[in-house]
């Protein structure tokens, strides 16, 4: 039974490893893409929400 874990401990360490290095691609790619369509201007900023509350996104400063 602890062969079994140890073996189940071993597969999801090589399994998170994996994963993380997938996403740490992926948020890469993400961010290149997102930052080549800003610089092209081939992204329209969109108004914010009417209910939208900026104070609540400045660091705190205006409590």
């Amino acid at each position: 039974m602890a062969e079994r874990i140890g073996s189940l401990g071993d597969r999801i360490t090589s399994l998170s490893g994996s994963l993380s290095a997938v996403l740490g691609r992926l948020d890469e790619k993400i961010t290149r893409y997102e930052r080549e369509r800003t610089e092209n201007g081939d992204v329209e900023q969109a108004p914010p929400p009417d209910n939208f509350r900026a104070h609540l996104f400045s660091g705190g400063g205006g409590r």
